[in-house]
């Protein structure tokens, strides 16, 4: 399975590409958010772990902002964007 976030170093970001449809998007969760819940000094295996086990956590997110809904913190840090 291929892994689903990819770092960017440039915005220091995990990116995930949200589904397709009429209107993309794309997830971004700044490095400093990860580092603040997974821990300063975790490795990026560790990183990308808690990417993962936090994955509907941070989908929930995405559908609360791409549907007008609330997001309660700490998930209010996970940024979605749209991508022309």
């Amino acid at each position: 399975m291929s892994e689903p976030f990819h770092f960017n170093p440039t915005r220091q970001a995990y990116v995930l590409d949200g589904p397709e449809g009429e209107t993309r998007y794309r997830i971004v969760v700044p490095r400093e958010f990860v580092n603040d819940e997974a821990g300063d000094d975790a490795s990026e295996e560790d990183r990308l772990a808690w990417l993962r086990a936090h994955l509907p956590q941070i989908l929930s997110a995405y559908s609360a902002r791409t549907e007008g809904g609330w997001v309660k913190d700490p998930w209010s840090r996970v940024l979605v964007e749209e991508i022309d």
